[in-house]
């Protein structure tokens, strides 16, 4: 129990150190983050693409740019039979970089693809050749521009590249379910329904102001209404409570808000999920789209 309590702690100090991702899409925050990048820019990008070259509809990113790229992530991630937490971890990336530069349109697509070959380069014990993501976006971006994306995204990030995700925290809390009573089988069917709900969480911007552990606690908690009684009783739900206060309030406003958004974008099924992330275990029959087909869904 010593270790259990040890390990929460450093994921919990990550979390809420250089791991924290701020609210880049508000008004007010754009515009003191504007002035910022104005004065000092990490790299130049005189040598990336010119903005003639990519049409564009907004000035630019915004939600629903952000759902489609993380679609485009995780539909490139199941093609290539990756890891579906490495799309995760990309968009950690991708928000704590954007959380610190203003990133106009034209070079969006190219952060959050340099974000994935990042990801995939740290976490994947293969990896997809650099000269892969230049067909990913169909020859437009070269190699000397993913390069040079990598490096300031680097160093915005200041080298943190292994950051706390929410299904790290639901497999930190899996241990305290058994202990509390429940069966082996019925708390691998909890661990599959929680961690796709950690999957619908990365494409949601909500989340990325909101603690992993207040997510993967959530989305536990969320899969429990799965399970009737007789499944996985009263005893056993109070006793994973009860032992789960001990690091974390499972009461927290932070957790319950984070539980009944999941439970509503669960129930909203295929109104809400896209077909990237419902296609689990599809095996990547469909080929990767474009990274550029993100644009057609700007608003």
């Amino acid at each position: 129990m010593t270790d259990f309590a040890e390990r929460f702690a450093t994921l919990s100090r990550q979390e809420e150190g250089v791991y924290q991702c701020q609210d880049y899409l508000s008004v007010d925050y754009q515009v003191t983050l504007g002035h910022k990048t104005s004065q000092v820019n990490a790299f130049s990008l005189a040598s990336f693409p010119s903005s003639s070259a990519i049409p564009s509809k907004s000035g630019s990113i915004n939600e629903v740019w952000r759902e489609k790229i993380c679609e485009w992530i995780f539909q490139v991630i199941d093609h290539f039979d990756f890891n579906r937490e490495t799309a995760s971890i990309s968009l950690n990336y991708l928000d704590r970089y954007l959380s610190k530069h203003v990133v106009s349109t034209k070079n969006i697509q190219l952060a959050a693809m340099t974000s994935l070959f990042l990801a995939i380069k740290l976490y994947e014990p293969s990896t997809l050749k650099i000269l892969s993501f230049n067909e990913l976006s169909r020859g437009y971006f070269k190699t000397e521009h993913i390069i040079m994306m990598e490096s300031s995204i680097l160093w915005t990030l200041s080298w943190y590249v292994h950051p706390p995700t929410p299904l790290n925290f639901v497999s930190h809390f899996m241990p305290l379910l058994e202990e509390s009573g429940c069966s082996l089988s019925v708390a691998l069917e909890i661990k599959e329904v929680a961690q796709f709900l950690t999957e619908l969480s990365v494409c949601d911007y909500y989340f990325t102001t909101r603690k992993p552990s207040s997510i993967g606690l959530g989305a536990l908690l969320t899969s429990f209404d799965s399970f009737d009684e007789r499944v996985l009783s009263l005893r056993v739900r109070q006793a994973f409570v009860d032992l789960v206060y001990c690091d974390i309030d499972p009461s927290s406003e932070e957790v319950q808000e984070c539980k009944d958004r999941l439970c509503e974008i669960h129930s909203q099924d295929k109104g809400y999920q896209s077909e990237a992330i419902r296609a689990l275990g599809d095996g990547g029959r469909c080929s990767p789209d474009c990274v550029f087909n993100v644009e057609s869904y700007s608003c």
